[in-house]
């Protein structure tokens, strides 16, 4: 954020003269100081100053862990921090805690009183919250009352002390909207007034500061403080720690020395009670005016569109965006860009802007952007040759993750053929179904694959893309062959993405190649609001880790993002945690892209392992393609930092959804906001009546990404213009989209609804539970009862009367499955998805393994 100069917010009256180390040490060393309120803003910067200079300093606040930091932080300082905890909004526990403080300690030379709390709130939404109002009368008034005269025998005793009241800059104002707060800071300023003169007399002395705007974690989330002058928490302490040396009677301001006098005089003006009275009605929704309400809307909307834009253009120097395209690389980036934008011109635009820096990373080790484009172009050429591949063919990829992956489907693209990336966990008869109904003209896949693919019958084109080629011919060949360059620009295919397959087999999806004009429109500049929630935005152009498979939509948008980027995209062909990890060191990764089930083998590595490695570059972990556990993501971040972010989306919806850390934060579990402007979520009923928060229904979308049905001529349910996506959930009342499961997946039990997920999640919460699956199963009694698959960690034990007792801390009696059985793995898709339909076969066949046991033990 922009700031002033010093000199010049003084001027304003926005910040105040502070103290030198040199006038402060002699001042202060040896002396002890209590002060209030020191586990964080100005109360522990104050603390942190003061023991810099040798104080002893008696830290209060309430919160021990943060007390703990502060006295580690400053264990090496000339004078010494000593932690107290104590709740100031119990005037006995106030007295409890000077007379440990006394009989630690003997006396005390300075009392800072700078615990307070600060509401805003509209008097309107405070009918109903007395404990507000009776807490902050204690913490700001009766608390500091009650300390005083605690404090005062002692301090009259020895004719000695200073009270330094640190109190707000707006005791004078008429507080619309800050009562509480102002009416009880006002309370104990005056209080102190009225005192002043007697503690005088017995030696004591008093300094009230009344501060302006400091810029602290504490200060409210409100827009104009953005762009309102102000100090930060360094600077108030400066002030504190001069009213401590100089002992001035206040410390203020001079706008509120001259604005006093006059805010008393305009209590009495009718003109400016009006004015009052107009912002009260205008600022508060409870009191606004029907017809005010659309014309002040749209003025706070516009107002709040441009902050953001603001704060999101002050971002672009350190996020790269400048240095994504070199000035001296334009005239290249324009050859590359002159058929458009689209999956083709991703890459060759890398190529044009950073020939040199690597495209990728894969087990084979880098590879230039310039070389892996030029390897695209002369595979593209000869495919046209050999096969005449071109806008109307169907080729399908079928490779794991490697450079060979985006060699296969970069050249496809070349030559505007339709696209389609096949899951390589897909078996024989599957590949073979998908690749009939798809039309496939071209295979080109790993040899690997050799086995499925015979399996398969497929009777079209095969090419090896990486291993022995059996006879075929392989991408190397074609490659070292060329054939005359394709000019023609490449447009108008398109890419068949594929569901996930988890309730059979995974049907098509088509989408086209490369972004159409008509996509854009002025309100996607509403998403301002939601780039803004970036804080910051992660350096662009650094290494990129892809885990997901590149066939998923997820790998598929990641790699390509990357290019787009210039990014080097870091893949592999399995999955391995720690090597991700040693990624992250080796290569400086800012972002990573992962699905929870990755996450959870991260964080199932022992400590020492994960900490072993240096992961201080990563900004962005993007998780998303399959629900997040919210313990995982808690977990997740107190190891590497608030860094993780979960999306929602699907395959035929589109866009979706994206949690932040501190949406992650706020609420685990959550999936996060719709980007205004570009998609609208809405909860509805099964007849398509929107729902109330927190009440859980159908989630619909709408959005320009939404695709237009299958391929074999099916679509998705519609609601209107919004699109069903299958899933059941709900909005909190802060606007967070919570994903409650499939509405497939749903069980009815003795007539209570359960889902899966939430059983899943409380499995995956144990500490021997690596992996876990739920499902209904039929029963005679209720219809359905809910039965669940565990994979337990490696070396650990425990038992299904374990893990039921288990989950009844977590979820009521009848969300506890009747069944639980152990088994080596559970059934899930490349992307990490549960294939819950065949879960009930993998419990039957643990019982009749079980059983079987059971039976041979009998017989012997």
């Amino acid at each position: 954020m922009f700031e002033l100069p010093k000199s010049v917010r003084i001027a304003l009256g926005a910040a105040g003269y502070g103290i030198s180390d040199h006038r402060l040490q002699p001042a202060v060393r040896g002396k002890v100081v209590l002060v209030t309120g020191a586990s964080s803003g100005v109360g522990r910067a104050t603390a942190h100053r003061l023991a810099a200079n040798g104080a002893t300093v008696l830290a209060v606040a309430r919160r021990t862990a943060l007390l703990d930091e502060l006295r580690s932080e400053t264990a090496d300082f000339p004078g010494s921090i000593h932690p107290y905890t104590a709740d100031l909004s119990d005037p006995d526990a106030c007295a409890e805690l000077i007379g440990r403080v006394l009989a630690d300690h003997g006396h005390v030379d300075v009392f800072v009183n700078n615990a307070g709390k600060s509401i805003r709130r509209w008097l309107s939404d405070s009918l109903d919250r007395w404990d507000n109002f009776d807490d902050t009368a204690r913490i700001n008034y009766l608390g500091p009352v009650r300390l005083v005269l605690s404090l005062l025998p002692s301090m009259r005793a020895r004719r000695a002390g200073h009270i330094v009241n640190i109190s707000t800059a707006g005791v004078h104002g008429p507080g619309v909207g800050w009562t509480a707060y102002i009416a009880s800071k006002s309370a104990f300023n005056s209080w102190m007034r009225g005192a002043a003169p007697e503690l005088r007399a017995d030696g004591i002395t008093v300094s009230t500061i009344h501060l302006q705007l400091v810029r602290s974690d504490m200060l409210g989330p409100y827009r104009i403080y953005r762009y309102t002058p102000s100090m930060s928490t360094d600077e108030a302490a400066s002030m504190v720690c001069r009213a401590i040396v100089d002992r001035p009677l206040a410390i203020r301001p001079w706008w509120e020395r001259a604005g006093a006098p006059l805010s008393y005089a305009l209590d009495n003006s009718r003109a400016a009670q009006r004015m009052l009275t107009g912002y009260a009605k205008a600022g508060n929704w409870n009191n606004r005016p029907v017809d005010w309400a659309g014309p002040i809307g749209r003025v706070e909307r516009t107002v709040n569109l441009l902050d953001d834009a603001v704060t999101v253009a002050g971002w672009i120097p350190a996020s790269g965006v400048l240095g994504l395209v070199p000035p001296s690389r334009i005239p290249q980036l324009a050859w590359a860009l002159r058929g458009g934008i689209g999956l083709a011109t991703a890459l060759s635009s890398f190529a044009a802007r950073f020939p040199d820096r690597p495209a990728m990373i894969d087990d084979d080790g880098p590879i230039t952007a310039a070389e892996l484009d030029r390897q695209v172009q002369r595979l593209a050429a000869a495919l046209r040759a050999r096969w005449e591949v071109r806008r109307g063919s169907r080729v399908g990829v079928l490779c794991r993750n490697h450079r060979g992956f985006v060699l296969a489907a970069y050249a496809a693209a070349r030559l505007s053929a339709d696209l389609v990336p096949l899951n390589y966990g897909f078996a024989g008869p599957q590949i073979g179904e998908v690749l009939d109904r798809e039309r496939v003209d071209l295979l080109l896949y790993d040899g690997e694959f050799h086995p499925e693919i015979d399996k398969s019958g497929y009777r079209g084109h095969r090419v090896v893309v990486r291993g022995a080629g059996g006879g075929l011919p392989t991408v190397a060949e074609l490659v070292a062959a060329g054939g005359p360059a394709v000019r023609e620009p490449a447009s108008g295919g398109s890419i068949v993405l594929l569901t996930g397959g988890t309730t059979g087999v995974p049907k098509g999806a088509p989408r086209k190649l490369g972004m159409a004009a008509s996509s854009v429109h002025p309100r996607m500049m509403l998403a301002l609001e939601d780039l803004a929630r970036f804080a910051p935005i992660p350096r662009l152009g650094r290494p990129m880790i892809i885990a997901p498979p590149l066939h998923h939509t997820y790998g598929f948008l990641a790699i390509t993002a990357a290019f787009l980027l210039g990014s080097t995209a870091i893949v592999h062909e399995r999955f391995d945690a720690e090597t991700v990890l040693a990624d992250i060191e080796r290569h400086s990764v800012h972002i990573a892209c992962l699905v929870p089930t990755m996450l959870k083998r991260v964080m199932d590595l022992p400590p020492p392992d994960r900490r072993g490695y240096h992961t201080e570059s990563l900004q962005m972990v993007m998780c998303g393609a399959a629900p997040l556990p919210p313990w995982l993501a808690t977990a997740f971040m107190d190891e590497f930092g608030d860094v993780l972010f979960n999306g929602y989306a699907s395959t035929e919806t589109g866009a979706g959804t994206l949690a932040t850390p501190a949406d992650l934060r706020a609420a685990p579990g959550t999936v996060g906001r719709p980007p205004a402007g570009i998609v609208d979520i809405r909860i509805v009923d099964r007849d398509g009546r929107e729902l109330p928060a927190e009440v859980s229904g159908r989630i619909i979308n709408k959005n320009p990404s939404m695709f237009h049905g299958y391929s074999d001529g099916r679509t998705k349910e519609m609601v209107g213009k919004y699109m069903d996506s299958g899933d059941l959930g709900h909005f909190d009342a802060a606007g967070r989209l919570f994903v409650d499961g499939r509405s497939d997946d749903m069980i009815v039990s003795g007539g209570e609804n359960v889902f899966p997920q939430e059983v899943e999640e409380a499995l995956l919460a144990h500490p021997a539970v690596a992996d876990a699956g739920a499902v209904g199963v039929a029963d005679d009694d209720f219809g359905q009862r809910l039965a669940a698959a565990v994979v337990l960690k490696a070396g650990s034990r425990t038992s299904a009367k374990a893990l039921q007792r288990h989950i009844k801390t977590a979820l009521a009696n009848y969300k506890v499955p009747r069944d639980i059985v152990f088994v080596p793995e559970l059934p899930r898709t490349t992307a990490g998805k549960l294939r819950r339909q065949q879960l009930p076969e993998v419990i039957a066949r643990a019982h009749a393994a079980a059983s079987a046991v059971e039976s041979d033990r009998s017989w012997t």
